[in-house]
């Protein structure tokens, strides 16, 4: 398996008008991801508990024409995982997000799981028609709608209409930063919190940074202001009403720092979202070209009202698999060599910083806590150094603390190991 896998990204930008030609790896990387969570989604909601729904929504807001004419990075992945091989399933490497979302309603209705209801938004009419072709004999059977072409503010009050009060999983795979207002993205949020689901929202960093380079506080020529209010609107309406207040003060500070602009314009993003669109959790996850790139193509953003299950469990570990792929490179034979020096050296650098702040965090804790819970406690409070897997912050830090005799277990057993998952501990005074 390993010698097939892919590194992320190629040379062609997004928005390239032949970009549904050929699926570039980091498209991949992406529906993996969707695909591993629209399961462990549908899995989690989708039942006859009484926390569960018969129904649960998709909702891709930028869906293309729905696949491409070349792809990669589906089928060598379905074809050895564990969980999709119990499958007969038929998902392809030129499968699109929309025919990701078909297959997966095709089989959760398979054995009678969730009716997987698919809402499919395209706004350019050629790509709107062969999606419509795309769809049709596969989702014979399913429930799913193609909206006509229309931008997706405009589709956008019919969509929620339509979504009949079932938890959500919302996809915004959009480009740069038009196509999506922060209003929508309360409006989405107010959804959430009564209805259950979850957002997912591409940040495009760089795009952000040229949009708020338009600023200056004096201009050459009317035809430069008038260009730069455009720019400076679109980036003021996905950040926020009267987010320009703040942002442009932040520019003229950080413009000559790279990066740090949009870093910040991130968090902001992700604490508006918790305070005025009312999500208790919103984290982000960066895409990046390879392992030593110090700049994201992209960060996705994910809106949450339950981010322990969201963020902690489900994305901890898809996103850790897909950070791992990045340290693939082709080899003069053709085969993906695993770099494993520089993988254990980058997971060797994040396990010492996690050390250190794990320390830090359970001191500050006043109570007892479980082994569980400190392992999504961690994962919340140290996105930003990176990621371990479940299990290794377990074997690798909540270990060492209770080796390096840093914790005291409550009511600990006469096992070897003297404590689970469900046992607490706390740091010693």
């Amino acid at each position: 398996m390993e010698g097939k896998q892919l590194s992320l990204f190629s040379e062609e930008p997004e928005n390239s008008e032949n970009f549904f030609e050929r699926k570039r790896d980091w498209s991949a990387s992406k529906h993996r991801i969707l695909l591993k969570y629209l399961q462990a989604f549908c899995y989690n909601l989708g039942g006859d508990e009484k926390y569960q729904s018969e129904h649960i929504n998709y909702v891709d807001a930028f869906a293309g024409p729905g696949k491409y004419k070349k792809g990669i990075g589906i089928e060598d992945f379905v074809n050895n995982s564990n969980f999709w091989t119990k499958y007969q399933h038929n998902f392809e490497n030129t499968d699109g997000s929309p025919l990701i979302a078909l297959k997966c309603a095709n089989l959760f209705g398979q054995e009678k799981r969730v009716n997987l209801r698919c809402f499919f938004v395209e706004a350019e009419a050629e790509s709107n028609q062969q999606l419509q072709d795309n769809c049709r004999d596969l989702g014979k059977d399913l429930f799913y709608k193609v909206y006509e072409n229309q931008k997706f503010e405009v589709a956008f009050p019919e969509v929620m209409n339509d979504l009949n009060s079932y938890p959500t999983l919302f996809f915004l795979d959009t480009f740069a930063v038009k196509g999506v207002t922060f209003g929508h993205i309360c409006e989405i949020g107010n959804y959430v919190r009564q209805n259950k689901g979850e957002l997912f929202i591409l940040f495009h960093n760089s795009a952000v940074a040229r949009h708020a380079g338009q600023y200056k506080t004096v201009y050459d020529n009317i035809k430069e202001q008038k260009t730069a209010e455009t720019f400076i609107e679109n980036l003021t309406k996905l950040l926020g009403i009267n987010s320009d207040q703040d942002w442009k003060p932040k520019w003229l500070e950080l413009k000559d720092q790279p990066q740090q602009f949009e870093k910040w314009a991130l968090e902001y993003f992700k604490k508006r979202m918790k305070i005025e669109a009312g999500f208790r959790g919103a984290t982000s996850f960066e895409i990046k070209e390879s392992y030593s790139d110090p700049r994201p193509k992209y960060s996705i953003v994910v809106g949450s009202n339950h981010p322990k299950k969201a963020f902690g469990s489900f994305l901890n570990d898809f996103v850790w698999e897909e950070e791992r792929l990045l340290f693939f490179k082709d080899s003069h034979t053709g085969i993906k060599k695993f770099l494993e020096k520089e993988w254990n050296s980058e997971q060797q650098k994040r396990l010492a910083e996690i050390k250190t702040q794990a320390i830090k965090t359970f001191g500050k804790l006043n109570d007892w806590i479980s082994f569980d819970d400190a392992i999504t406690h961690l994962i919340l409070e140290m996105n930003d150094i990176g990621r371990l897997k479940r299990t290794h912050y377990n074997n690798d830090v909540l270990d060492w603390l209770y080796t390096e005799q840093l914790i005291e277990i409550k009511n600990p057993s006469k096992q070897k190991k003297p404590y689970t998952l469900k046992s607490h501990f706390r740091l010693k005074k």
